[in-house]
């Protein structure tokens, strides 16, 4: 199969990305491209389009491979700079409801609708502040770069539930204490680190009583 020509809605820089991505495996979650066949155990079909998030990148895998492991059934989740909404909707896949995407940008909006409606799940997406979110989830991703986090940080780490779970990623290994002990001065506690080519997705959790 090969990409879709002529889509009058992106750039020449977009068809030519389109190219060269390749499906990627991460756990059970098989990330593809919609004009490539399905991998994985539970297939996601993304077109990321002019949006950041088709699965190869490495915070985009070790973000993927924590919602492998933490969201399923009855998990709420937020996420928080939604891109193509390639996290979203990897956790809707595994089950996780409500999933709510937010982006700054009115492009990743959009592709994360059209893609989460060709996986046949729900993703509430908006460009709603985080700020203006007042619900809060079982699972918080912020894959996002360290400035954002340093402006983000107090208002996503209160969307996390008495019980739940933040992770952050988009994080260069030389930024990441710094990044870490914004989200600490919350009260979240770090759980674990994960790390690939020089970046780093890390858990954090509010502590139990």
């Amino acid at each position: 199969m090969t990409p879709p020509d002529g889509d009058p809605e992106v750039p020449d820089w977009v068809r030519a990305q389109r190219e060269w991505l390749r499906p990627v495996v991460v756990g059970r979650l098989g990330i593809h491209p919609p004009w490539l066949d399905p991998v994985g155990e539970v297939p996601v079909s993304i077109d990321p389009g002019p949006t950041f998030g088709h699965g190869a990148h490495p915070t985009t895998a070790l973000v993927l491979a924590e919602v492998d492991r933490l969201a399923g059934p009855d998990t709420s989740v937020l996420d928080v700079g939604c891109g193509s909404g390639v996290l979203a909707i990897a956790a809707a896949l595994l089950g996780a409801d409500p999933v709510v995407g937010i982006d700054v940008e009115d492009d990743a909006v959009a592709w994360t609708r059209a893609n989460a409606a060709a996986n046949g799940v729900e993703v509430a997406a908006s460009t709603t502040p985080i700020g203006d979110v007042t619900a809060n989830f079982d699972l918080v991703l912020a894959n996002v770069l360290p400035v954002v986090h340093e402006a983000i940080a107090p208002d996503v780490a209160a969307r996390v539930t008495e019980a739940g779970t933040l992770l952050v990623s988009g994080i260069p290994d030389e930024h990441v204490d710094d990044v870490v002990g914004r989200y600490l001065t919350t009260g979240l506690v770090e759980e674990r680190r994960t790390t690939d080519t020089g970046w780093t997705a890390v858990v954090l959790r509010v502590p139990g009583p």
